[in-house]
């Protein structure tokens, strides 16, 4: 092997350590959105690794982007889902319950692994940000006074840390209105996919998602 034959390969070797070790260190980051008013409600999350991400949001219909860089580079609609389920026979519906007891207990064998891995995603999660603000009335001005000060003392104690709390206090007639806007940070996304994939291999794991799929179809 010649000497440029091993500067290639180094090279190769170097841009594969790379590529696995921002596997391993790219934080996953999860924004989630929400707001209700007058004019209804509206839901957004998004998950972003690296320059990579992808946002669900509600509109006129749900739908899902593909970003790259913030920047939407496909959207797809998500069908509706239609089904009339007012000519259910009753043997049908006694098959659906005994189905879904099944799919309960089946559960409840699986819950131990569950809770395993919602350990793992809170071990490796951090807090970024919790925004919560909320316009509304309590019908006294006196009663609606007290609540705001109680959300100014909770903010100024809560100040230190990530969470904030906003109240734009309704003296009068108006409508009620919220948003809020939590931001998480999975710090080692790859550990999650690991634990992720050991539940679902869990017997228990496999059996009640295959009780769930046979009870869909």
């Amino acid at each position: 092997m010649g000497g440029s034959e091993v500067l290639l390969l180094c090279i190769l070797l170097g841009f594969i350590g790379i590529f696995m070790l921002s596997i391993f260190l790219v934080p996953l980051h999860i924004r989630t959105r929400g707001s209700f008013g007058s004019e209804g409600w509206a839901i957004a999350l998004t998950m972003k690794w690296g320059g990579l991400g992808v946002r669900v949001d509600s509109g006129t219909e749900w739908r899902m982007s593909v970003l790259i860089s913030n920047t939407p580079v496909m959207k797809v609609p998500f069908p509706s889902d239609e089904k009339d389920t007012k000519n259910e026979e009753a043997g049908e519906e006694d098959g659906t319950k005994m189905s879904n007891l099944q799919a309960i207990r089946d559960a409840g064998a699986a819950l131990p692994h569950l809770i395993r891995f919602l350990r793992d995603i809170f071990a490796h999660t951090g807090v970024e940000k919790v925004r919560l603000w909320f316009r509304g009335g309590f019908g006294d001005p006196v009663i609606t006074g007290e609540v705001f000060g109680v959300v100014q003392a909770l903010n100024g104690m809560l100040w230190p840390t990530p969470v904030h709390l906003e109240m734009e206090p309704l003296f009068t007639d108006g409508g009620p209105a919220g948003e809020g806007d939590i931001s998480l940070c999975i710090r080692r996304p790859v550990v999650l996919l690991v634990s992720a994939g050991r539940m679902i291999l869990q017997p228990e794991c496999r059996t009640a998602i295959q009780t769930m799929t046979r009870g869909e179809g």
